[in-house]
């Protein structure tokens, strides 16, 4: 009894996700995998509203960038979003994109990490 208790709590123990407390080297995103935690930063961590304004930051620029490089005759777009798609709308369209593409965060600059996640969400037709 005793013994598959000890195991029953270890199953629990390893099912948790851990959170991971965040630093100044976090703010280093050179990684999708970099930006993701950010974005996901949790809510009671004491950097949680630097990450937070990191990630919108950089979500928003990313859009609004490939916006204007798209806007001409030289380049197609990469992904279709509305004008009124939210900052928070691709924190979530990354997010969700992240948790299906694992093995592309850590080789992927998070500008490609962004463009990727806006065009399974808002590929354009």
């Amino acid at each position: 009894m005793r013994g598959s208790l000890l195991v029953f709590t270890a199953a629990i123990v390893c099912a948790v996700p851990s959170v991971h407390a965040l630093e100044m080297a976090d703010f280093t995103v050179k990684t999708t995998r970099n930006l993701v935690t950010l974005c996901s930063a949790d809510k009671n961590d004491p950097m949680h509203d630097a990450a937070r304004g990191y990630c919108l930051g950089f979500v928003d620029a990313a859009i609004n960038y490939h916006r204007v490089v798209t806007s001409g005759d030289m380049l197609a777009p990469v992904a279709c979003p509305s004008e009124t798609v939210t900052r928070q709308e691709l924190v979530d369209a990354l997010l969700a994109w992240a948790g299906k593409n694992g093995g592309l965060l850590d080789s992927e600059s998070p500008i490609q990490g962004v463009m990727r996640a806006a065009n399974a969400k808002w590929p354009c037709s």
